[in-house]
């Protein structure tokens, strides 16, 4: 077993500003998925991503907007989100709180990001 408080990972930034924090890795011993916490401020560019792999996200704290496949959608505390693979998608925030979520992708999709 291995467990880790979000306040106790290593933050780093996204080249947009945004926070991300790798809780759950291979490294840690996950065999299938890796886990990170996300936080969008106001002050992050919001950025257009695409990848050959899913995302499972699960907002926890603050509102935001989630554009995938062209289709934009306000999302809340409570609202899991399923993107496909190869969509592109973006995640702004919309209030002067943090947006924060939890990202779920298979693992050893973004090693080079570690």
């Amino acid at each position: 077993m291995y467990i880790i408080n979000v306040k106790d990972a290593k933050e780093r930034k996204t080249p947009h500003g945004k926070s991300i924090k790798w809780l759950l890795s291979k490294e840690k011993g996950a065999p299938n998925f890796e886990m990170r916490y996300f936080e969008v401020t106001r002050e992050s560019k919001p950025s257009e991503d695409k990848h050959p792999w899913e995302h499972e996200v699960f907002v926890v704290k603050g509102e935001g907007i989630v554009k995938s496949g062209g289709v934009e959608k306000k999302v809340k505390p409570g609202d899991a989100i399923f993107i496909p693979p190869n969509e592109t998608h973006r995640f702004s925030n919309v209030k002067e709180e943090s947006f924060g979520f939890i990202c779920v992708i298979p693992r050893g999709c973004e090693d080079n990001v570690k």
